[in-house]
């Protein structure tokens, strides 16, 4: 498969204001839904934003970070960093992916020497803002719904409260979980690496317990979440537990109900 070097929009300037880097929808697509489609970079035209995902900086997903390995680490943050440079990115926006957010909001300056030359944003952080300005519209969604925030986005990110403001503009009843937010509990997935140490699983599989019964105890009818990270984490438990919910994407939700679009 050949990877794109290619930018969308209403009215390309010299500097392009947003730069994707978003191989980790494509990675929870590959391995765990096959036929789901990516909803990332091509739904940014209806913000009338332009946009590239490019091809020497796709890989969002660290896993120098993920391993320990600092010069890994580093290795896959330049990568993204010399890409959007490249390209004159104002903003680069991370997807669904607690760790690929952490490694370069938090750890990118460092593993660069020097403060990053463009805005860092997690997708949900880019859905709020888009919704904040009126350039994302979205359909009511006459539906109760619970929100799982995910350990590296939201406790350890900062980014809690932009899913609620998109869900906000749903409409939809929220249901919030004991200790939501900021002290949410774990969904077992262990920020991202533990879900394929199976050694962990009894350990796994005792919190995920603890996360069931907080979901099945707000009575909603949607889950959704804002990290693919977490949603193998559901699919596994689900799958073992024999679980009737699945915990859907904050994103592929707004992406299915953008006003004006037809159902």
């Amino acid at each position: 498969m050949e990877l794109l070097d290619f930018a969308r929009g209403p009215a390309l300037a010299a500097a392009l204001a947003i730069m994707f880097a978003g191989i980790a929808w494509r990675l929870f697509g590959i391995f765990r839904l096959p036929d789901q489609p990516d909803y990332s970079a091509p739904r940014s035209t209806a913000l009338w934003a332009d946009w590239t995902l490019r091809s020497d900086g796709y890989e969002a997903t660290n896993f120098g970070m993920l391993s320990g390995n600092s010069r890994w680490q580093k290795d896959s943050t330049l990568r993204i960093i010399n890409a959007a440079i490249a390209c004159g990115a104002r903003t680069v926006i991370l997807p669904e992916c607690g760790h690929a957010y952490g490694a370069l909001r938090w750890q990118g300056a460092n593993m660069y020497g020097k403060p990053l030359p463009f805005e860092t944003l997690h997708i949900s952080e880019f859905l709020a803002a888009s919704v904040r300005s009126g350039k994302l519209r979205l359909r009511k969604l006459d539906k109760s719904l619970t929100f799982h925030d995910p350990c590296q986005v939201s406790r350890r990110g900062g980014a809690t409260q932009a899913p609620r403001e998109v869900l906000k503009a749903f409409g939809v009843d929220l249901r919030e979980m004991p200790g939501s937010g900021d002290f949410n509990w774990c969904c077992g997935g262990g920020g991202g690496g533990v879900v394929t140490i199976h050694r962990a699983d009894p350990l796994r599989y005792r919190a995920f317990e603890i996360k069931m019964r907080q979901i099945d105890a707000t009575g909603a009818e949607l889950a959704v979440t804002s990290c693919a990270n977490c949603r193998q984490s559901f699919d596994d438990g689900q799958a073992h537990f024999k679980w009737d919910r699945t915990m859907g994407s904050l994103l592929e939700t707004v992406a299915a109900n953008l006003a004006g679009q037809a159902q």
